[in-house]
Formats: structure tokens, C-alpha cells, sequence
């Protein structure tokens, strides 16, 4: 993934506006923070610790972790995008972007924003907005005629902020079967 990031979204042209100077580059200039694909190691870095902010996580062992990794690494569709606080050592933001592919749309792909998460102690630094943006020009570098997320109603702003809209039409459905 590293590569790939490396080659379609640093030369992009971000959506967002933002109030400070603020991207994967200067984050990384800093020395306060790096922008990367979810790693292997991250697990020890704190990352099921930092979802546990946004939802349940249960016990999650370094072995399912990892399992559970090479699994969604091997399928191809998941772009993992994290923010990693240097000088912690910890990961402290995230954003899964995540591949349907498709036969409609001439087989273009859709695509779903999923696990949305900055650490409390570093929110308000525009660690979020970067990471949505940084989403959303990877569905667009893999051809996706659409990209989706479901969310609360007190985050809904946020996202319209950077150009998503409330589909009037469609309705969100779904079956939970644990929480």
C-alpha cells in the first residue's frame, strides 16, 4: 500500500480547506506525526485501543490482530490509513477506506469510509479532515463511481464539509448481529 499511496495521492490535489498547513508532508516535516498504511506492529502501537473511541472492540489478541491483517490485507480492498504520533509511539488516527467492485458503472468500484477515529487528546488539529480527505482521493485513484459512509447525526456536518451529501433517496438498512 505504502507505494502505491506514494505514487496516487501525495501529487493530489486535496478537497478539504484547511486553517493551518496541514498534510501528510508537513505532518511528516514536523516530526510530530506520520500519515501511513496500518501496519502489522501497529497492534503494540495502541490501534485497537484508539477504535475503542469510536465503537466496542472486544478482546482483541495480538494473534487475531494479526490474522485478521494479513486477511484484510490479502483481499485487496482495504486502504487503512493511520496517523502516527512520533514521539508517543501510538497511533492516534485512522481511516479505513474500503473496495466493492463491481459490474455496473462499466466495472467501477464503490467504495465505503468506514472506522473514522482521531484520540480525544489529538482532535482539533485537523487529523480527521486530513484523513477523510486523504479517503477520498484513494476512491478516487481506484475508480469509484461512489463512496458512502454511515454516521451519527451529531458528526453529519463534518463530513458535508468535504463534499459528502445525505442521499434523500436511499435509506440505510442493515442487520446487526453482535454489537
Amino acid at each position: 500500500h505504502k507505494q502505491w499511496y506514494q505514487r496516487r495521492v501525495r501529487g493530489s490535489k486535496a478537497r478539504a480547506s484547511y486553517k493551518t498547513d496541514i498534510s501528510p508532508a508537513s505532518l511528516a516535516d514536523r516530526g510530530k506525526y506520520q500519515v501511513r498504511p496500518l501496519r502489522r506492529d501497529d497492534f503494540g502501537r495502541g490501534y485497537c485501543s484508539l477504535l475503542s473511541h469510536l465503537t466496542t472492540v472486544g478482546d482483541v489478541t495480538r494473534e487475531m490482530f494479526t490474522t485478521q491483517f494479513d486477511r484484510m490485507r490479502a483481499g485487496g480492498g482495504h486502504f487503512v490509513v493511520v496517523v502516527h504520533h512520533l514521539p508517543s509511539d501510538t497511533v492516534v488516527g485512522s481511516a479505513t477506506m474500503q473496495l466493492e467492485h463491481k459490474i455496473i458503472h462499466t466495472t467501477a468500484n464503490r467504495g465505503r469510509i468506514e472506522d473514522v477515529v482521531v484520540h480525544p487528546d489529538h482532535q482539533g488539529r485537523e487529523l480527521g479532515k486530513m484523513l477523510l480527505d486523504l479517503a477520498i482521493l484513494l476512491a478516487e485513484a481506484t475508480n469509484c463511481y461512489k463512496l458512502s459512509l454511515d454516521c451519527n447525526e451529531k458528526v453529519r456536518g463534518f463530513y458535508e464539509k468535504l463534499g459528502m451529501k445525505c442521499k434523500e433517496d436511499h435509506r440505510f438498512m442493515a442487520i446487526q448481529f453482535f454489537n
